[in-house]
């Protein structure tokens, strides 16, 4: 398994992320003859995370030293599910263990299985049936929920075991588009949202043209103007103050005490020559 290619080109990703472990799956081979590509690999794995496709490309560098080769996968299978899982091999004796396969998709697992049993000349099978008739068998299965993996008691004396996971990533990705263009539950929209006149660029260049052509139209009246504003304060502030300055000047007016001598005097002179 050139995993000095894997190593070197095709990417040991040190995490960045919480994102990176959600759509990651675990990968695991025991072998039961010595196997120069897993020592290999193993010595070059100075981190848990790589590239999926990177790995699963290189599944044909096994080499094809056994008579019954198995792939087990498991759909949305997570590094701490393994443990729940019933496969009968124990996850600490594995001969190589990559807990995060990043991004790791059924259909690179196909192929790469496929090419594997192409190269070695073996037949490829769903079932351990099929491995029976003496011919080197690759076995390949998907097990449900990781509930149903089971491997035959009499296995083969060269025999490989590769257990790994595939995630399903078409499907998240139309989730999170859902979820982004679809933020309210379907057919349900707020009626405060509903009730709301939808507003485009072509109804709103429509409307400004008919409120120029259309006298009749609704037009938006703005009282509070600058210059209204101010008048106000000019009216308020200069000559309401002068008006109320004018009438207490008046008010204050006294008429001096003989110009009062004189208008009696004079009125008494009247009425006598009235007489």
């Amino acid at each position: 398994m050139r995993f000095s290619a894997v190593g070197a080109s095709s990417a040991l990703l040190v995490a960045t992320a919480a994102s990176a472990f959600r759509d990651s799956s675990p990968l695991l081979v025991w072998s039961s003859e010595p196997n120069y590509a897993l020592d290999e690999a193993r010595a070059e794995l100075t981190s848990g995370v790589i590239g999926a496709d990177a790995v699963f490309g290189s599944l044909e560098s096994l080499g094809c030293d056994w008579d019954l080769a198995v792939v087990a996968r498991v759909d949305e299978l997570h590094q701490t599910q393994i443990k729940k899982t019933s496969f009968p091999l124990d996850s600490s004796k594995a001969d190589l263990h990559v807990p995060y396969l990043i991004r790791p998709t059924r259909e690179a697992l196909d192929a790469s299985v496929h090419s594997w049993a192409d190269k070695c000349g073996a037949a490829l099978a769903t079932d351990f049936a099929s491995s029976e008739n003496g011919q080197r068998t690759l076995v390949y299965f998907s097990a449900e929920n990781g509930k149903d993996i089971t491997l035959p008691r009499d296995l083969p004396e060269r025999h490989l075991v590769v257990l790994t996971g595939t995630r399903d990533l078409s499907r998240r990705e139309l989730k999170r588009q859902v979820s982004v263009e679809e933020p309210f539950e379907s057919g349900k929209v707020p009626e405060i949202v509903s009730s709301l006149p939808s507003v485009t660029p072509e109804s709103e260049a429509s409307t400004a043209a008919k409120n120029k052509t259309d006298p009749d139209a609704p037009k938006h009246n703005t009282y509070l103007t600058t210059p209204l504003i101010t008048a106000l304060l000019v009216t308020f502030g200069i000559f309401i103050p002068i008006v109320v300055m004018s009438v207490s000047a008046l008010a204050s007016v006294q008429v001096p005490p003989r110009l009062l001598e004189i208008s009696k005097a004079l009125a008494v002179d009247k009425t006598r020559k009235d007489q």
